[in-house]
């Protein structure tokens, strides 16, 4: 048996990156196992993936701090031993602790974030798409000497009771039998990425006027979810799903839609690893960073017209301030040219039947 430690602490879309690879590692070796470092929020996320095992580290508690890490490396040597090392994440924290396992003799490997090829893309906006995350993730475990490929998606998986849940309330909400059901995840982690509630209800009312549909609205704080209940008053058949269910349940419902229109987002991610049809939206940030949705065409990532903005891309996670007193990479992108794209896209159609 052979035993690898892997470290990917946040952020959420990044940490679900995560699942295919992992997934598709222990597949290519039925001898190996991996504990994996990260947060218990996360743990649905890797539901139903053999011989991985997940720590939590108290970061708030006893794992806080220098000395805390110290405490973490010692606790996870007890799960050993390992034979290798894999950080996903490259930040101060797993830095200290993976330094710990090489001086102790284990192989360390680590990611290449491609920080010098981001920056440069920021700096001369000369657009040229970089690695993806998720390749990134595989090629850490290459130089690791593990060779794997990755499947189709869906990649992750639920319970049978949060199925159950989750099909229980969506087909509660669908009065008629083939009506087109729509995730919106209008909220992102930064506000250079959020298209903004007034233009999301004006694509609804499109979507209205000529389409048979049902909207789901996916979020997550309380911010986000008292705005999000505004927008559910917009029109009947829309419902809230933030903060009503858990983690695992909102999978199990992400995968019983037939689209998803999300920000450049966790819930993207989600919903694109789930295999779902989905059209994201991005304005201070740019699919070329290698955070595009994964299995999703070019042509479903909607940016703002070219040549028009030459201070996009702002930033890679898109946490620099607009240097316009308004949005403009957000103004450009009128709810009548999604809607256009979406039809033109043919996506406004129930998907084919499938065994849920």
């Amino acid at each position: 048996m052979k035993k690898i430690l892997v470290f990917r602490l946040s952020a959420m879309g990044d940490v679900a990156l995560t699942v295919p690879v992992l997934r598709s590692v222990l597949e290519s070796d039925p001898d190996l196992h991996i504990t994996l470092v990260t947060k218990q929020f996360f743990a649905p996320f890797f539901f139903g993936i053999p011989r991985l095992k997940l720590y939590f580290p108290k970061l708030d508690g006893k794992h806080q701090g220098f000395r805390g890490l110290v405490r973490l490396y010692r606790d996870l040597k007890k799960y050993g031993p390992f034979e290798q090392v894999v950080d996903l994440h490259a930040v101060l924290r797993t830095y200290v602790v993976t330094t710990l396992f090489r001086l102790s003799g284990t192989p360390v490997f680590t990611i290449n974030k491609g920080r010098g090829e981001k920056n440069r893309l920021i700096r001369t906006k000369k657009i040229r798409f970089l690695k993806h995350s998720m390749q990134r993730y595989v090629d850490v475990f290459e130089k690791a000497g593990i060779l794997t490929s990755i499947g189709k998606a869906p990649y992750i998986d639920y319970s049978t009771e949060a199925f159950q849940n989750a099909r229980s309330y969506l087909l509660g909400k669908i009065p008629e039998k083939g009506m087109l059901k729509i995730g919106l995840s209008p909220f992102a982690n930064t506000e250079p990425k959020i298209w903004g509630l007034d233009n999301f209800k004006q694509l609804i009312s499109l979507i209205n006027a000529q389409h048979k549909a049902v909207f789901f609205l996916f979020g997550g704080g309380e911010k986000e979810i008292r705005l999000l209940k505004q927008l559910e008053e917009h029109a009947e058949n829309i419902h809230l799903i933030a903060g009503k269910f858990t983690l695992s349940e909102e999978i199990a419902m992400i995968r019983m839609l037939d689209l998803m229109i999300a920000m450049d987002s966790s819930n993207m991610h989600l919903a694109s690893l789930s295999g779902i049809r989905t059209l994201s939206i991005w304005g201070g940030t740019h699919p070329a960073f290698g955070f595009s949705a994964i299995g999703q065409p070019a042509e479903y990532h909607i940016q703002p017209p070219e040549g028009i903005l030459s201070c996009r891309p702002c930033s890679v996670f898109g946490g620099k301030p607009c240097i316009h007193p308004t949005l403009k990479c957000m103004e450009l992108i009128k709810a009548e040219d999604v809607y256009k794209r979406l039809a033109d896209l043919n996506v406004l159609t129930p998907k084919a039947k499938s065994g849920e």
